[in-house]
């Protein structure tokens, strides 16, 4: 019993692995660039929002699909939030219900096309992309916007020093991570997207569950448009064309090292990306040298997820208490 209780609560080696990656990385950095041992805070807050977006990727991803769209769906909805707020005259929390709104119906659209038609995600969702290019042209004509003091202070304000970003991105990934991997509901969505025929054989409803990742993938890649246009304080026609690229590969490494839908490992490859991409800048070294160790990074990983067996850690730990006691007892 007490050895299940370990198990349960104990982290896994891929976790225990990739913790020891980042002290290694933050080690290395600092010992290169001195002024890298100031920078943990600005990494986190730097990492927040792609591993938000990610965990839109990581649910479409549980469900056995891919959205190559939510970049462009979350720069939308920082488009459309300084439109309604501006060109519109709407309250800053309307134009923000109705951002979000649209990038629900985006989603809604994506589910409706891959569940009920049965189309590939990867077209449905690529051409989706390229039809909020267009429409985000004809809608703002290309016009920029900027945002309002109540819309900065939602992610520019802070709470016993910490910033709203942080406080409202780690509410984000916690209640999504608590659906995803502790209810029916989102044990069920990554039942579907292990094993689609075992799950129609076990009566799971595919198109609804398939709807249903895309919907929410929407809902949270709204919510990162609005976080991102108070961050950035304004937003230009060509807002989220790269942040499909980060929220990808935060995802998908993920989804590799961890084995299926985890919120703490979308938030510890979010970290680690982070770490890389502000070491190499404050190094001066060439960006294209990111996507190589990263590359190593995740091979790493892997080795290190397979060869390190907890629970041989754990017998190694019971068995030098149990001599420790011995020993106690015989003195």
């Amino acid at each position: 019993m007490k050895n299940n209780g370990i198990r349960k609560w104990a982290p896994s080696p891929q976790s225990i692995s990739f913790i020891m990656l980042l002290l290694v990385c933050y080690v290395v950095f600092s010992l290169l660039e001195p002024a890298y041992l100031k920078s943990p805070y600005s990494v986190v807050l730097s990492a927040v929002l792609p591993a938000v977006l990610a965990l839109s990727m990581g649910v479409v991803i549980s469900a056995g699909g891919f959205d190559l769209s939510i970049g462009h769906t979350a720069g939308f909805a920082t488009l459309m939030c300084g439109f309604f707020l501006r060109d519109v005259g709407m309250h800053a929390y309307a134009a923000i219900a109705c951002s979000i709104g649209l990038t629900m119906f985006i989603g809604a659209v994506n589910g409706v096309i891959v569940a009920r038609f049965g189309i590939s995600s990867f077209i449905t969702t690529l051409s989706m992309q390229f039809i909020l290019v267009g429409v985000r042209q004809l809608i703002t004509s290309g016009n920029s916007y900027r945002a309002n003091n109540a819309i900065r202070n939602i992610a520019q304000g802070n709470f016993l020093g910490i910033s709203n970003l942080i406080i409202i991105s780690a509410a984000i990934i916690v209640i999504a991570g608590f659906v995803m991997q502790k209810t029916t509901f989102g044990r069920k969505m990554q039942f579907v997207g292990a094993n689609i025929t075992a799950s129609a054989f076990s009566g799971i409803r595919i198109r609804l569950y398939t709807f249903l990742a895309f919907f929410i993938s929407g809902f949270i890649a709204g919510l990162v448009g609005v976080l991102q246009f108070s961050k950035l304080t304004s937003a230009t026609i060509n807002v989220g064309d790269g942040w499909l690229f980060n929220a990808m590969t935060i995802a998908v490494f993920s989804s590799v090292i961890f084995g299926r839908f985890k919120a703490h490992g979308i938030i510890l490859v979010a970290i680690l990306v982070s770490m890389l991409t502000t070491g190499i800048n404050m190094l001066g070294v060439s960006p294209a040298w990111t996507n190589f160790v990263l590359g190593f990074i995740l091979l790493l990983s892997l080795a290190a997820g397979k060869y390190i067996h907890f629970d041989k850690v754990v017998s190694i730990i019971k068995s030098t208490r149990r001599q420790e006691n011995g020993r106690q007892k015989t003195v």
